[in-house]
């Protein structure tokens, strides 16, 4: 048989949405299980009971499994039955305190409850007026349901993301030694329990040093966890519906090409989701999200092993968003030459047919680098541009030294023959005799 002691600790997954029964199993108690159910159900709760299982040692696990995992638990004490007492005491031992609420018929409480559950606050209820029953547990459970017990939350949130419990744990201690103020409010706004009475502009500041200092904890034991709690923190609609300009400070910061290096990634990777929730929440400062992340494209020191410029490109790829397109069109005809080359591949992908005139300009004009060349004629054979077909045999007809042998040059060749196979067999036979003059 189970023991409450097993059903101690955080590590246990709370059931979001549910509220387990505590009562005395009798007919004249039907009336009150249905109205609890039918509040429950109202507010989008699944509750139950654990009677409907007959065995002894059966009911008992079913009773703890369900204290110990449910959002909230209900405990009727009308007639002061030794079992609900029992279980009563369990409850108050594995749940916080605003999570327990409990119910009685009788009108005397101080008479009738025992001495150690008088100061605790009791719903008294009749069957002469259930209107007054069911507002008083709704008000009830909506009150409990705003509390978070921040290390229940943080636990089960981590857990969620695949850290390893251990982990969990000492970041939990380390993180209420350091801040524990600062840890409630975090999981006040990720749960949205939060007004903007409760935080202000100096607040989320100070949760983004307070996030870094935990990351910098035992060279960088944490970092991961804390850069996760960031992105999820400052693209929640709290934080971006009242403090945007406060994030722009925070993140969206001007640079230099000689700012951005690879070991800054997790950083840039931070304003680049922040970027893309804007965007696809459509906020108002939409634009500035989009103009950051072409901004990041156009930076030549990044190279193709640059996790961030796959992800910005990605999201530009799949994001139905025509803002976003046009900042790509724009790209295409910028200095930038890993930008142009980022915004072809995109184009031909997606693809954006407003394109297909500047990119075939691109091999009109003789265009000199293999890399954006290939780009093109790839996204010209993705779109099906049949009309592409002469403009890529003259391009290779005058440049024969850049589709040589070489990585660049072959797989060039390679991507010119299979356009022209796709997009014109005659074509593509001219180009294979060009091969073999």
């Amino acid at each position: 048989m189970d023991y409450p002691r097993d059903y101690t600790g955080t590590n246990l997954d709370i059931n979001i949405g549910t509220a387990f029964i505590i009562m005395p199993i009798k007919q004249e108690l039907d009336m009150t299980l249905a109205i609890i159910t039918e509040v429950c159900e109202n507010l989008n709760i699944k509750a139950q009971r654990a009677d409907d299982i007959t065995k002894q040692d059966i009911i008992m696990s079913s009773i703890l499994n369900g204290i110990a995992k449910s959002e909230i638990v209900i405990v009727d004490i009308t007639g002061n039955n030794p079992n609900v007492f029992y279980e009563l005491g369990i409850a108050h031992t594995l749940k916080h305190r605003q999570s327990v609420i409990i119910i009685t018929q009788d009108k005397d409480i101080p008479r009738s409850t025992p001495f150690d559950l008088r100061h605790w606050s009791i719903i008294s209820y009749s069957y002469n007026n259930l209107a007054l029953f069911k507002v008083n547990l709704i008000n009830k459970i909506n009150e409990s349901r705003k509390y978070i017990d921040f290390e229940e939350y943080i636990n089960r949130l981590l857990k969620s993301h695949a850290f390893d419990i251990d982990l969990i744990q000492q970041f939990i201690k380390v993180s209420k030694q350091i801040n524990i103020t600062n840890l409630e409010l975090s999981c006040s706004i990720l749960s949205e329990n939060i007004s903007i009475q409760s935080c202000n502009r100096d607040k989320i500041l100070e949760l983004n040093t307070y996030l870094t200092t935990l990351g910098d904890y035992k060279n960088g034991e944490f970092n991961k966890i804390t850069w996760l709690l960031k992105y999820l923190l400052f693209t929640s609609d709290f934080v971006l519906s009242q403090y945007i300009d406060t994030l722009k400070t925070i993140f969206f910061k001007e640079w230099d090409r000689k700012t951005v290096h690879l070991i800054n990634m997790d950083y840039w990777e931070m304003v680049a989701n922040i970027s893309f929730k804007i965007i696809e929440k459509k906020h108002k400062d939409k634009f500035d999200a989009i103009n950051w992340l072409a901004k990041y494209l156009r930076n030549y020191r990044m190279g193709r092993i640059d996790r961030v410029r796959t992800k910005i490109e990605d999201f530009m790829l799949t994001i139905q968003d025509k803002d976003v397109d046009k900042i790509i069109i724009e790209m295409l005809t910028g200095p930038s030459r890993t930008a142009k080359e980022s915004a072809i591949d995109i184009c031909g992908q997606k693809p954006i047919h407003e394109s297909i005139n500047i990119i075939m300009q691109f091999l009109i004009n003789n265009e000199s680098d293999p890399h954006i060349v290939r780009s093109c004629i790839i996204a010209l054979s993705r779109m099906n541009v049949t009309i592409a077909a002469p403009i890529i045999l003259k391009w290779m007809e005058e440049n024969k030294d850049k589709w040589g042998i070489q990585a660049v040059s072959a797989s060039l060749k390679s991507v010119a023959e299979k356009a022209l196979q796709t997009l014109d067999e005659n074509i593509f036979n001219q180009l294979s005799k060009l091969k073999e003059e």
